[in-house]
């Protein structure tokens, strides 16, 4: 980041960090592949408004 562009973020409230891409967690990758492997099998579970 330029001189300029810390100067806007920080008037903003921003950091560095907040232009920095997410990392996934264990719990990202796990929930991706239980849906993926849901959605393949036809097996997804649809939530109604009563079970939620």
């Amino acid at each position: 980041m330029t001189d300029l562009q810390k100067k806007m973020a920080e008037k903003l409230g921003l950091s560095t960090e907040d232009f920095q891409p997410k990392k996934a967690t264990k719990v990202d990758e796990l929930e991706a592949q239980v849906l993926y492997t849901a959605l393949m099998t036809d097996t997804l579970i649809e939530e109604s408004d009563d079970n939620v």
